[in-house]
């Protein structure tokens, strides 16, 4: 179906675009891409004015145009060929998990996608509108580099819906087996039993996922003690906020077991890693609001928040309103 160019936006390449955001529904929707297809669906994604988007009735269509320079990173033109005419023609499936047989659509996501004169250019299928515009509502935003790196098809679907309820703050979740199937674009009839799909799928994803350095990641997964019959996978999402609270808490509990002994190690932390004077240093030690934000800060910056901080430091001083913030 040709979209009329009354109903299009065109949006213009923009450059280094770090991440890429998505609403939920897509997150969550099932569409039978191979890696390379979803390589291009992410140069597709990544470049989508959602300012400009929410701006348009639902049934807008969009164009984007992406550079021969920018394919070639992560295909080569022979792969965007051969793989560009299979992704006009599969549908994108969205459905409500809780109501599977009751409530779902399916929709192209592309009308056309052409090449020439060294561009790649995507036109969206205008009732796919509604379903982009929906990222005002709840949304994923994950790392570009990251996603394109991925080997595996698995890796990077279980990437984004990790994103997602990262960004919903949801840390522990859970998902059946057939649900996970749907949105990992497993076939329900392949890896019968739990071994062979936690062999094949998830255990190969979080290899890929965790081991890359690239918007570090790290999660567990496991099936509840379960040893047979495994209908439900049981996630927990370990990020460096996260890692930061259960130091915390864990300190809170040790001075409150033991004080002395804990007030030590805040001291030699204190000597090693900072350069304090030594009133800043008393003060600290001595005032128990002071120790307390010290410490959250000191473990925040162990689990890599405040990554963009050169001087701790003076970081600190500051943040205890131990010395006033330059104008």
């Amino acid at each position: 179906m040709i979209i009329p160019a009354s109903k299009s936006l065109v949006f213009p390449y923009k450059h280094s675009r770090t991440d890429n955001y998505i609403s939920n529904k897509f997150v969550v929707s099932t569409i039978p891409y191979k890696r390379i297809e979803q390589k291009l669906f992410e140069l597709f994604v990544n470049q989508i004015d959602y300012e400009a988007l929410a701006k348009a009735d639902d049934n807008t269509s969009i164009i984007i145009t992406i550079p021969r320079s920018e394919i070639v990173k992560y295909v080569t033109i022979q792969q965007s060929v051969s793989v560009t005419k299979s992704m006009i023609e599969k549908s994108i499936t969205f459905l409500d998990f809780n109501r599977p047989e009751i409530e779902y659509e399916h929709l192209t996501i592309f009308s056309r996608i052409t090449y020439q004169n060294g561009f790649l250019e995507f036109e969206t299928n205008h009732a796919i509108g509604k379903y982009l515009k929906d990222f005002q509502k709840q949304y994923a935003r994950y790392n570009l580099e990251k996603i394109q790196s991925f080997k595996y098809v698995y890796s990077s679907t279980l990437y984004r819906i990790l994103r997602m309820h990262i960004g919903q703050k949801r840390l522990s979740f859970s998902y059946t087996i057939a649900e996970l199937k749907k949105l990992l674009q497993v076939d329900e009839h392949k890896y019968i039993n739990f071994y062979d799909f936690n062999f094949n799928v998830l255990s190969k994803a979080h290899q890929e996922i965790t081991q890359l350095d690239i918007d570090n990641i790290q999660f567990d997964y496991n099936t509840g003690n379960k040893q047979r019959g495994v209908e439900k996978i049981y996630f927990t999402i370990h990020t460096a906020f996260s890692n930061s609270q259960i130091e915390k808490n864990e300190f809170l509990e040790a001075v409150s077991s033991n004080p002395k002994s804990v007030l030590d190690q805040v001291q030699t932390i204190i000597e090693k890693q900072y350069n304090f004077r030594m009133n800043h240093k008393n003060l600290i030690l001595g005032d128990k609001i002071l120790l307390d934000k010290f410490v959250t800060l000191h473990i925040e910056f162990e689990n890599g928040l405040h990554s963009n901080v050169k001087n701790k430091t003076a970081y600190i001083l500051t943040c205890l309103s131990l010395v006033k913030k330059k104008a």
